[in-house]
């Protein structure tokens, strides 16, 4: 495992951004300016020589941005365009940068850059070598995701901390680090105690981008001679135990929230896997693929705490449905951009 450096000082961070950057193989650096201003703290100009072309920016320091952090910065005055330099930038932020137009970079390699018809983007290298002070919390790891399934099942309605914390079940304490994390990088709006959900689509773009179905989940597949997948989703609903976790999810749960195409199988989340008695009673077989049944076991309860009603089956939140398709295959990505797509998507119900 390669060793990290922690960035912990804004002394740190330029030093590490001077040497970064003349050491950068692929875009040629130049400090026009680098030092240290008492009225103006750390300031620096920074030329990028592209082809040809001599690009200027003024650049900030940053140990650990935030959205405002970025609002704040675009909106200075200057002639030059801002070149924002942080240890490790989020998806999420850079993001943010492009919406306002504001170049960044980190010491990883993420580059995006836009200035006078010139347009860099690129990726971080898998080897990251440096980490800010403060590592912030994964909000999509396990339990922690319980807060942005809980946002995303339903966007429009304010919260309390007290009351993501109830409805999540998680400690005052994590959901307070997850909720700052989220201020901090933009996707909720914080008003005193009042928070709103201000950026949907990126929250779940993000979540998308880190889900891992292999991970949270363990699948058993049955074969059963009924073809309709409804009857065998009823047949599930009547024999399944009275108050056991039932929640159906991917093609089928998809389907009867926003038709698109014919569900292939039956998914559904269980809290365990069904017993000899309920398999005979289901004419199921237990097969290693190509079952018309998928009982799936999460690794975390999150998905039973955020459910809808369609009819007499419970379905995950459409976030949840979403993710679950989005690499399926099985026309499962053309299903979960419909769902998406829909008016109703996010539209809760009862």
């Amino acid at each position: 495992m390669s060793k990290q450096t922690t960035i912990s000082t804004e002394a740190q961070l330029r030093q590490a951004a001077k040497e970064t950057l003349e050491a950068d193989d692929l875009l040629r650096w130049r400090w026009k300016a680098f030092k240290l201003n008492r009225e103006r703290g750390s300031y620096a100009v920074l030329e990028l020589n592209l082809d040809g072309r001599r690009l200027l920016f003024d650049v900030e320091f940053k140990l650990t941005p935030s959205a405002r952090d970025l609002e704040r910065f675009g909106k200075r005055g200057g002639t030059r365009p801002g070149l924002l330099i942080a240890p490790s930038l989020s998806e999420v932020l850079v993001q943010h940068c492009r919406e306002l137009d504001l170049s960044c970079a980190d010491l990883n390699g993420r580059r995006w850059i836009r200035a006078d018809r010139v347009v860099v983007d690129r990726r971080a290298s898998e080897e990251r070598r440096y980490r800010p002070r403060q590592t912030v919390p994964d909000v999509f790891q396990s339990k922690s995701s319980r807060v942005a399934r809980a946002l995303l099942s339903q966007p429009d309605r304010a919260w309390t901390q007290g009351e993501l914390g109830e409805r999540t079940g998680l400690s005052a304490g994590l959901v307070s680090r997850l909720v700052r994390h989220l201020v901090n990088e933009g996707l909720v709006a914080q008003d005193k105690r009042v928070l709103r959900l201000s950026r949907a689509s990126a929250l779940l773009d993000a979540w998308a981008a880190q889900d891992d179905w292999e991970k949270r989940t363990t699948v058993r597949q049955y074969s059963m001679l009924e073809p309709d997948v409804e009857v065998v989703a009823r047949k599930l609903v009547r024999t399944w135990g009275a108050g056991e976790a039932l929640v159906f999810t991917q093609w089928f749960a998809a389907n009867l929230r926003r038709p698109y195409t014919i569900p292939p199988l039956v998914s559904v989340y269980v809290a365990r896997f069904p017993g000899e008695q309920i398999e005979r009673e289901l004419r199921a077989r237990r097969v290693t693929d190509g079952g018309a049944l998928r009982c799936v076991v999460p690794r975390d309860d999150g998905v039973f705490r955020e459910t809808q009603r369609v009819g007499d089956f419970t379905l995950a939140c459409d976030a949840q449905i979403y993710l679950d398709l989005l690499r399926a295959g099985l026309r499962g990505p053309e299903q979960a951009a419909a769902l998406r797509e829909w008016d109703g998507f996010g539209k809760v119900t009862a």
